[in-house]
């Protein structure tokens, strides 16, 4: 059985959802949560559809490239949500907020939706 990415995303809404996750170090994970599923949903569509990726230690940008080619509007809000997890798991200074995790989610479930209507164009 293969783990199903957009599990991540729930996951990422249950800690959104619920106040008493409503602390930094929940919600940066559920920033990262959330742009998990988006970014290993589409990367698999890109798979099947036929694209390569062959060095991954710069996969992200090879992914969000790919999807620029077949969904410009997809692949700009997976950068965002890209651009919000790093600031979450790398960027300690800054300040996460409820509202941020929700937006990451909001994106997240979009460019998931996306995916599963056939709005990725293949390779």
């Amino acid at each position: 059985m293969v783990f199903d990415p957009q599990i991540f995303l729930e996951i990422a809404d249950d800690i959104v959802g619920d106040r008493k996750y409503h602390v930094e170090g929940w919600l940066r994970t559920a920033i990262g949560r959330a742009y998990y599923a988006a970014f290993l949903i589409v990367e698999k569509k890109l798979r099947e559809t036929g694209c390569r990726f062959e060095d991954t230690d710069k996969i992200h940008q090879y992914v969000i490239q790919k999807a620029m080619e077949r969904n410009s509007y997809l692949a700009n809000r997976l950068d965002t949500v890209r651009g919000y997890r790093v600031k979450a798991d790398y960027i300690m200074e800054e300040r996460i907020t409820v509202d941020l995790a929700r937006c990451s989610t909001r994106l997240s479930r979009e460019i998931v939706n996306m995916v599963h209507e056939k709005k990725l164009e293949p390779c």
